[in-house]
């Protein structure tokens, strides 16, 4: 235990000896300032002292424009007085470092002091891989100068297919060189047409699109013609341009959308259409008719339309069209249901309208029926059925006690 006590002995002798001595501080040592007032007869702890920094330097706790603070602590003074020196350009500094002030500096205040903000630029042919690194700060009296570095050249600009430039062409180029390029007449140039040198590379280049002509073969062997404005229009097309076509006579395509197609860089995607095959006899609907006579060949386009005899009803679309070969879905002819008074009476219950011996229901009606006296049935919603295809639901009424 005895060494344990021997260090904790000498751990307090430091702290004690860290402490101004008598509870004071020492007067401070203030270079380019002066205290308020310059003499202090009470420099005890908590003790507060003020203290001005001259012409072109700013104090280190600024408590107003002019004036700093400090204070009297166990550990000395806090933060201890301290004027901080302004800053001046070195044109040496700056050419070393690629770099001239920027237009700004001139309505800089004279001197820099410490924390003003100083704006550079990169000398002609220099450069910077971020300009807000152009932007620094003074620090007491020292400038963290930006640095540019000098910018690459390029060679020749590429040559562009089908296009030129409109400048004559050298060996070299220098960084922020702009070249400018032009296609050919009927050619449509894609792209920036001025392209710059930028550290060794020269921008993306611009391309010449080719223009597109018209083929009567093309457009024979596709079965197409042009569109009606192609009447007043030239055959050739610029690259980007639309063109509509229309199926010649007895031709066909699936989607209208596809006759308008784009001229691509000399390329026309000619849409197709074809003969559409023509149809057999139309098919035979059970219990039905075509209201035309029946053929054995129909062409594309053609209609037929079909009928159900009395009672029978048409469900699905009456008229049906041939198209490319196959007919439409046709239509069916539902049976009628026929209430007779055998299968009423037999069930205790009657029509609830009179009629003949013999009633017909139309595929999708509903019928009602009525109990016959002294018969009763559970819900009388069951009274109400529906028809269909030629078959009754016959409710039945039971004998009441």
């Amino acid at each position: 235990m005895e060494p344990i006590g021997v260090l904790v002995c000498v751990l307090c002798c430091i702290v004690v000896g860290a402490q101004p001595s008598d509870n004071k501080c020492e007067n401070p040592k203030l270079e380019h300032g002066r205290l308020f007032p310059w003499l202090f007869s009470d420099l005890s702890i908590n003790t507060a002292i003020r203290y001005r920094c001259d012409e072109g330097y700013v104090a280190a706790n600024q408590v107003s424009k002019s004036y700093g603070s400090a204070k009297c602590t166990n550990t000395g003074w806090d933060p201890e007085p301290k004027c901080l020196g302004p800053c001046s350009t070195s044109k040496e500094d700056m050419n070393a470092n690629g770099i001239r002030t920027g237009f700004v500096f001139l309505w800089t205040r004279s001197p820099i002091e410490h924390g003003d903000s100083i704006l550079f630029r990169c000398v002609p042919g220099y450069g910077i891989s971020d300009p807000s690194l152009l932007r620094v700060q003074c620090n007491d009296g020292v400038i963290p100068y930006p640095k540019c570095t000098k910018l690459e050249g390029c060679g020749p600009p590429p040559i562009v297919l089908h296009g030129e430039t409109v400048q004559d062409r050298v060996k070299s180029y220098e960084h922020g060189s702009v070249m400018t390029y032009k296609c050919p007449l009927s050619y449509t140039l894609e792209g920036n047409q001025n392209i710059t040198c930028r550290n060794g590379k020269w921008d993306d280049l611009p391309a010449c699109k080719g223009p597109c002509r018209l083929s009567e073969e093309e457009m024979e062997a596709n079965g197409i013609r042009g569109g009606l404005f192609l009447w007043w229009r030239q055959s050739t097309l610029h690259h980007g341009d639309r063109v509509s076509f229309r199926c010649v006579r007895g031709y066909d395509i699936s989607d209208f959308k596809l006759l308008r197609v784009q001229c691509d860089n000399g390329v026309i995607p000619y849409p197709k259409c074809s003969k559409p095959e023509s149809c057999g006899p139309p098919p035979v609907v059970p219990h039905g008719e075509t209201v035309q006579d029946r053929v054995k060949s129909y062409e594309h386009g053609s209609v037929m339309t079909y009928k159900c005899p009395q009672y029978y009803a048409l469900e699905g679309n009456q008229n049906v069209t041939c198209r490319s070969g196959k007919w439409d879905d046709p239509p069916a002819c539902r049976e009628p249901c026929v209430v007779n008074s055998k299968d009423v009476e037999e069930n205790n219950i009657r029509l609830l309208w009179l009629g003949t011996e013999k009633q017909y229901v139309q595929h999708g009606d509903y019928i009602r029926f009525r109990c016959l006296r002294g018969y009763g049935i559970p819900d009388y919603n069951m009274l109400t059925v529906k028809c269909h295809q030629g078959i009754v639901a016959y409710p039945k009424c039971t004998a009441q006690e």
